[in-house]
């Protein structure tokens, strides 16, 4: 293929910028936007994780709370305890209590099916039953040998769990349950019939966990969550084993109730920014959780904790108290949790993806970066609107110097550098079309030029000149295809490319385009000759007549643009010398129109 001289060819990105501007500012605006909205949801999801830190570094706060709570009342439980370990180890108090006159009148009652003693220092009262009410209550049975032992602690510890009892703010209750058959309580409860209590109390799992042989480390036992049966509240109950000579005589209770729980809710504060009740758990290392929501305790396991994370919660209790703190983290659903100081007991909390995700949205909604945000999407439309008008004058300026360099400002026509381009882009297009069969293709190129056109100018003025220049131009386009290239490429001299012709087939062309300038010139005649001022005859009435000259591909030359307008522009000659009005398809002769 040829290129013309000096022809630049754009790459194909400015390609692209001159033929869709508005396309390419587009999808700049689009990638930019993409870009900074990348780098938000980057900042986001960075923020979403802050936040998960943040509330993990807020599970430790309220751990250290939590712990405090426990630590208080697991100290008041290893008192009791040890106090009433203390007691039954001593001979002396043994002595004391044992002369003591209430003490012994209990000694005496206590063959009784129920029995009641005074405490000590007006304690609560000591409640009993004999060997007959104890037959087929598990964990409890008479032992004659230590039942006066455990009279005289029931008394001596009776005020103690009063005390312990009154400390708090709210009445929780505070027992110690002898395995001889009797208790106390704090508060009373005179109405209970005992018998039927130490039933109740072989069966909970604050009693019977000691019974059994499931705590042989002795310690202090979390016990799940049952309903006290006289107030139908949820309670979850703190345990400790009572032994003497390695003998289990009995446990020391404390119900941890709903309200006993607002200190560990004023402890632990909101663990979220929103309304929503503050959900956690405690789970201890045996696998048993208490639950909590907004301070008070449940029995049932919240909706917005995970199942299954719970149950890994369960199995790897041992290893998260090892770990300390951390997060277990499924299907977008997190549970965090925190080892309670050097407790047995793990708090835990739980969040979701959207709820970090809308926690980190707030803040950012909250701070004066969502203003830097959109100002940069304000900037990046302005930006968008003004570079896209920019473009569209670009474009409209280059369209038109694109028109100018490529086509005849007055005819319309293409110019001859044009030309020359269609010329080597038909010749490539049949090149790539037709393979080896199309080394010299067929086609053709006019030669025309208008007769006598400098009398034209001189004898009706320029301006008809320019307008018969316009009306040639005219009558080229109506006797050609739209297949066929017309052009201006001198002041009077025309060209046109029939791609695909053969020689006779654009000698008949040519006639035909000879044929309408003489119509047009026979139409007016007439006005051309009228008296009057020459200067103002209608531009459109005067006649002219014009010379053809005709190459073809391959019967005259190859298939050159240097070739073919050599032999058209010599036929053409040949046409003028002739007699003009007249077309040329051959050296030897040409077409007369006295005698076509």
């Amino acid at each position: 293929m040829q290129h013309t001289p000096g022809r630049t060819r754009p790459h194909g990105f400015s390609s692209m910028v001159m033929k869709r501007p508005h396309l390419v500012v587009t999808v700049c605006f689009l990638a930019a936007m993409a870009l900074v909205s990348g780098v938000g949801l980057r900042q986001l999801y960075q923020m979403t994780r802050n936040e998960l830190h943040s509330r993990q570094r807020d599970l430790e706060v309220r751990a250290v709370g939590v712990d405090a709570l426990i630590s208080a009342e697991r100290r008041r439980l290893l008192f009791l305890r040890d106090y009433a370990q203390h007691v039954l180890a001593s001979p002396s108090q043994q002595r004391t209590g044992l002369q003591n006159p209430k003490a012994q009148a209990a000694l005496r009652d206590s063959d009784k099916l129920q029995w009641t003693a005074p405490g000590a220092m007006d304690g609560p009262l000591v409640f009993g039953t004999n060997a007959q009410g104890l037959a087929g209550i598990e964990g409890f049975h008479r032992d004659a040998a230590t039942l006066a032992a455990d009279i005289v602690l029931a008394r001596a510890i009776s005020p103690l769990l009063a005390i312990s009892q009154h400390a708090d703010a709210v009445q929780s209750t505070v027992a110690y349950i002898s395995a001889n058959g009797l208790y106390v309580l704090s508060p009373e409860r005179p109405d209970a019939h005992a018998p039927d209590l130490l039933r109740r109390f072989s069966t909970m799992p604050y009693y019977r966990l000691h019974v059994t042989g499931q705590n042989p480390a002795r310690d202090i036992v979390w016990t799940p969550i049952y309903t006290e049966s006289k107030r139908s509240e949820a309670i979850s109950t703190l345990s400790a084993p009572v032994y003497a000579n390695g003998q289990f005589r009995g446990a020391v209770v404390m119900d941890v109730a709903p309200s006993r729980l607002l200190a560990l809710q004023l402890a632990s504060a909101n663990l979220t920014d929103n309304d929503e009740p503050a959900e956690f758990g405690l789970l201890n290392s045996n696998g048993d959780l208490v639950y909590f929501v907004d301070g008070k305790i449940t029995a049932q396991r919240p909706t917005r904790f995970d199942p299954s994370l719970l149950d890994m919660a369960r199995a790897s209790a041992a290893a998260w108290m090892k770990r300390g703190q951390g997060y277990a983290v499924r299907s977008g659903r997190y549970l965090l949790f925190q080892h309670v100081g050097e407790s047995h007991w793990i708090l835990l909390a739980n969040t979701d993806d959207s709820e970090l995700t809308l926690a980190a949205a707030r803040r950012v909604f909250s701070s004066p970066l969502i203003v830097a945000w959109l100002a940069i999407a304000v900037l990046l439309v302005g930006t968008l609107r003004v570079v896209k008008h920019i473009f569209g004058q670009y474009v409209e300026a280059s369209t038109r110097l694109e028109t100018l360099a490529r086509s005849d400002p007055l005819t319309g026509l293409a110019n001859r550098r044009r030309f020359q381009e269609v010329f080597d882009e038909t010749l490539g297009r049949a090149a790539r079309e037709g393979g080896d069969a199309a080394a010299t293709p067929a086609m053709a190129m006019l030669m025309l030029d208008i007769d006598y056109f400098k009398r034209v100018n001189d004898r009706f003025g320029h301006a008809a000149g320019d307008r018969v220049l316009v009306i040639f131009a005219g009558i080229l386009r109506n006797n050609l295809r739209s297949a066929e290239m017309p052009a201006r490429v001198g002041g009077e001299e025309f060209a046109a490319l029939l791609p695909g012709a053969d020689l006779a087939t654009a000698a008949g062309v040519a006639e035909r385009i000879r044929q309408a300038v003489e119509a047009h010139a026979t139409n007016a005649a007439h006005a051309a000759s009228a008296p009057g001022d020459a200067a103002n005859q209608d531009a459109d009435a005067i006649a002219f007549t014009v010379s053809i000259g005709v190459a073809a591909s391959p019967a005259d030359c190859p298939a050159r643009y240097e070739a073919l307008m050599q032999v058209a522009d010599r036929r053409l000659y040949a046409a003028k010398t002739g007699g003009r009005n007249r077309v040329v398809a051959e050296d030897s002769r040409s077409i007369d129109p006295a005698r076509a």
